[in-house]
């Protein structure tokens, strides 16, 4: 439990609140791609993150001008950053909304066994 708190820790301290609706977004994307025949599914998370970096620089520039070439630098680092927590974000809700199926079936079959009745056959005996 310990380490699910230093996570959001980090979530919250690297993630401008403007850009954590980038997340449901990734993952919509994320599932997008994942349906996809032509993208393989080893290159999800790289895309990801690149959309991610891109659309957090994108509601950077739209939250402050930057003027001087210090600001862009400092920008484009923050942009990257937010990207690829954003992008992991996506990832992980989707391993987190996997095993939450996973387990709510598993329990599912293990409770029809746990009932106390035995399974019947086809012809109702």
């Amino acid at each position: 439990m310990n380490e699910l708190s230093e996570i959001s820790v980090l979530v919250k301290e690297y993630v401008s609140p403007e850009t954590v609706w980038l997340v449901p977004c990734l993952y919509a994307l994320g599932s997008i791609i994942k349906r996809s025949i032509r993208i393989d599914d080893t290159l999800i998370p790289g895309i990801l993150c690149l959309v991610g970096v891109l659309l957090s620089a994108l509601v950077s520039v739209a939250a402050c001008e930057p003027v001087g070439w210090m600001q862009w630098v400092i920008l484009a680092a923050v942009s990257v950053g937010q990207g690829y927590v954003l992008a992991a974000a996506a990832i992980c809700l989707n391993q987190l909304l996997n095993q939450l199926i996973k387990q709510h079936s598993r329990a599912g079959a293990l409770k029809k066994g746990f009932d106390g009745k035995e399974e019947e056959d086809e012809t109702g005996n």
